[in-house]
């Protein structure tokens, strides 16, 4: 590998090994003010748009569709926008009521637009740093639409077919940035507009075209989302005109994050409140399962009128199904069966006391629950321990401290096995650290798909490896190693189930993961809405991806019934007998 290849690879390392937790609270945190000096001198629309309309035609429609695209187009590949010599923002606010007059003449008012940019600065070259071959390419920029003469014009097709060759590596005062050597894309020059006024309508679609834009051009699983995004656009810009306040503005960008279909999605609100508070302050103190399509309660925190291996049917008036449509309507779920979000909210309400309908013991009964402001969690609490007489060591991801698995492996070296539990997320670093204890060569068992900096939309491959074995004379551990997944599993514990899976003696045991593989890439929306996406892909060395697919075990175990009421961890039991039993 060649040594820059190895920096980069040095870096992903790093941020993958972050934990999830944290940069869900404090990614999309830091201060996002446009730090461009050109940017801050334009002040014309501090104060709002001057933009305010509720009703539009199916023609302005597809015309404020046009123009999110080429705004975006331009926001990312002109040389002035991204030297941040312009308020890109702000000169959307100049252009919309000029495309929002009837009978207007759209491609003639947007070439003019963007001629007035200049174009006096001559395509560059693409730097050898950024050329990769066919092969390296995961994912190309959808831009073919900005040379349809047809739909846009001779003379705006030119103009912004044009632009596709400006292969601009320097990114410092652009709306994304990069940082150094860093493959990873930073937003630290939007602005959040935090005095945003929510019935502003210009701002309301600023909202949804800086949206649209990044995963347009900035989201690595954009070609497996199941959806036409350009359909997404025009279903959006009506939905989000049509509100005239902070919460219709705040549940239609919910909606709109829930499109791309990425577990990653974390969305919080002007004043950091989640979207799962909008589902109600109280919540059932309550952890639940899904076995057979059924909503199975696993673990009960404190009194409430639910029982362990009760099956809900009915919450409140509305059935099941119901309430699980709803929350998927505004919760990101990269797989309908996963999400922490969707865990954390599918028993939120605005009622302390509820009926619920259920089924116990056979029995269909309606029950008073009590609910509570108690946050609950799903972490599996087992502690790191000594099974079967010291033959095998359990060890909880999610429970370990900074530097325990080195003394985990010394002391447990001669064991028969390792169970490496990843139903928690990893609470420590574990994935290099274990994996240096059990794989005996350097092996590629990921491969990462990078943003080009020069060009918007493109992704290319990076080859991740193992390291060699701490010790110098290479020795490995002997014992057998059964790695516990399940729809909790997600990001670094995805990731580092790959890589654990490459040990000679290892077994996958569980569930699917819940498909949302990578680092988290925070984005900033008018009006201090904060959300996150997943900024970089993870795929198998031969290509194939994880995103919306999950980690795949080698053996599938489903929790059941009897053994929940029974207070059993088969997953644990199961993999006890998998390493006795020599596999």
């Amino acid at each position: 590998m060649k040594e820059d290849n190895k920096k980069k690879c040095r870096i992903l390392i790093i941020f993958l090994s972050l934990l999830f937790i944290f940069i869900i609270i404090t990614g999309c945190s830091a201060s996002q003010e446009v730090h461009q000096t050109e940017v801050k001198k334009d002040q014309e629309f501090d104060q709002g748009s001057i933009l305010e309309f509720s009703d539009i035609s199916e023609q302005k429609i597809e015309d404020f569709a046009k123009l999110s695209k080429v705004w975006g187009l331009v926001k990312y590949y002109h040389p002035k926008v991204v030297s941040g010599d312009i308020n890109w923002d702000y000169e959307l606010f100049r252009v919309m009521p000029s495309i929002l007059e009837e009978n207007s003449d759209v491609n003639s008012i947007l070439y003019e637009w963007v001629h007035t940019l200049g174009n006096e600065t001559v395509p560059g070259d693409l730097e050898q740093l950024n050329r990769f071959s066919e092969d390296s390419i995961q994912l190309s920029p959808t831009t073919d639409w900005s040379k349809d003469k047809e739909y846009l014009g001779t003379d705006l097709s030119l103009e912004l077919s044009k632009l596709l060759d400006s292969n601009i590596s320097e990114r410092k005062n652009a709306y994304v940035s990069f940082n150094g050597d860093s493959p990873f894309a930073i937003m630290h020059n939007e602005s959040s507009y935090t005095s945003m006024k929510f019935d502003d309508t210009g701002y309301r679609l600023l909202g949804l075209f800086r949206y649209w834009n990044i995963i347009e051009y900035y989201f690595p699983y954009k070609d497996v989302i199941g959806e036409d995004w350009d359909r997404v656009l025009l279903e959006f810009i009506p939905k989000i005109i049509d509100g005239s306040d902070y919460d219709s503005y705040f549940m239609t960008l919910a909606e709109l994050t829930s499109r791309i279909h990425d577990s990653h999605v974390y969305l919080t609100g002007k004043n950091r409140e989640s979207i799962t508070e909008y589902f109600g302050i109280y919540r059932l103190p309550v952890n639940f399962v899904e076995i057979n399509n059924q909503i199975v309660i696993s673990k009960v925190f404190n009194k409430c009128g639910l029982k362990v291996g009760d099956i809900v049917l009915k919450v409140g008036d509305n059935s099941i199904d119901e309430l699980l449509e709803d929350r998927r309507k505004y919760i990101s779920q990269s797989r309908e069966d996963t999400a922490i979000n969707f865990f954390k909210a599918l028993f939120r309400t605005h009622q302390k006391n509820m009926d619920v309908t259920l089924i116990r013991q056979g029995k269909t009964m309606n029950i008073s629950a009590t609910s509570n402001l108690q946050e609950i969690n799903f972490l599996v609490d087992t502690k790191s321990q000594a099974m079967e007489n010291g033959e095998i060591f359990y060890i909880n991801a999610g429970l370990l401290e900074e530097g325990e698995i080195d003394k985990i492996m010394k002391k447990w070296w001669n064991t028969k096995g390792l169970i490496v539990d990843l139903r928690n997320y990893p609470s420590s670093a574990l994935d290099y650290k274990l994996a240096k204890y059990l794989i005996p060569s350097e092996k590629e068992f990921a491969k990462a798909s990078l943003p080009n900096p020069a060009i918007p939309g493109e992704y290319y491959f990076e080859p991740l490896a193992s390291e060699k074995p701490q010790d110098t004379d290479d020795e490995v551990y002997k014992g057998k190693v059964v790695i516990l997944i399940n729809e909790h599993t997600i990001s670094n514990g995805e990731f580092t189930t790959m890589l654990l899976r490459k040990t000679e003696n290892s077994i996958v045991l569980g569930r699917p993961t819940a498909g949302a593989d990578g680092n988290v890439f925070g984005i900033t929306l008018p009006g201090n809405i904060k959300t996150t996406i997943s900024g970089i892909g993870i795929f198998y060395p031969e290509k194939k991806p994880t995103q919306r697919i999950g980690v795949q075990p080698d053996i599938r175990l489903d929790p059941t019934i009897e053994g929940i009421m029974e207070g059993r961890d088969e997953y644990v039991e199961r993999a006890v007998e998998l390493i006795k039993d020599g596999y």
